[in-house]
């Protein structure tokens, strides 16, 4: 005896008796049904299972980046300090450092819009210091950004690279006039050098310090100080 459905379509259908109406059916008819009648059903289920997934595994891998580093006229980098660096510096594990090598002081080379890639970097905030040659560290000063090393770096760190300071024409941050600035400390042939898989011609470290991340700055100077004296 063929099963009758005496509830109203879609108004006043249940449970017990979708299920009596499916039992009555062969497979390809409860499939065809389910599909025409339940594919709005299904689909919002999908849906909140994808927003389930996306912030599950959000929550498990997302990455705040907390210091960043740039190199400049050069390409050449270890890429690896990406993944190494974190722990050094005593970030968690949803905290990450940024190492981006191939930027340039030519306004030509990689321009976007009215700005090339190291502004974009400079006015976003994302950079706490940067390897380069004397070419990039005059292109800084001319934007006006990089800080005193003798004012940022620790003493221990000075008295290992006595008299290395170098001095630059830097421009005010409010206006066009310069003053001279120790804008770049000299990495010629330190172990730092070595360790961050700089080419000989990136020979400065400056520093910046736009993301105001200090407890890693510290860490970072910490670092290469452990990296100098063969820790």
């Amino acid at each position: 005896m063929a099963y009758q459905d005496n509830e109203q379509e879609q108004v006043t259908k249940t449970w017990a008796g979708e299920k009596a109406k499916l039992a009555q059916m062969p497979l390809d008819k409860k499939i065809g049904y389910v599909f025409t009648y339940y594919w709005m059903h299904m689909l919002i289920v999908l849906v909140i299972i994808g927003v389930i997934g996306w912030f599950v595994h959000h929550q498990m891998t997302y990455i705040d980046y907390k210091l960043y580093g740039v190199v400049i006229n050069s390409s050449q980098v270890d890429e690896n300090l990406e993944k190494t660096l974190p722990e050094l510096l005593g970030m968690d594990k949803h905290e990450g450092f940024s190492m981006v090598a191939g930027l340039s002081g030519d306004v030509d080379a990689n321009s976007t819009a009215y700005y090339n890639q190291i502004d974009i970097y400079t006015v976003s905030g994302q950079m706490d210091f940067a390897f380069t040659d004397e070419a990039g560290v005059q292109y800084l000063c001319d934007l006006g950004t990089p800080l005193d090393v003798t004012k940022q770096l620790p003493d221990n760190l000075l008295d290992l690279w006595a008299n290395r300071e170098a001095t630059f024409s830097q421009r005010n941050e409010n206006d066009d006039t310069y003053f001279d600035n120790y804008a770049a400390i000299d990495i010629s042939g330190t172990k730092v050098q070595e360790y961050f898989g700089l080419d000989d011609n990136m020979c400065y470290l400056v520093i910046v310090d736009l993301s105001g991340n200090e407890e890693y700055m510290q860490n970072f100077y910490n670092l290469l100080y452990e990296i100098e004296i063969g820790e």
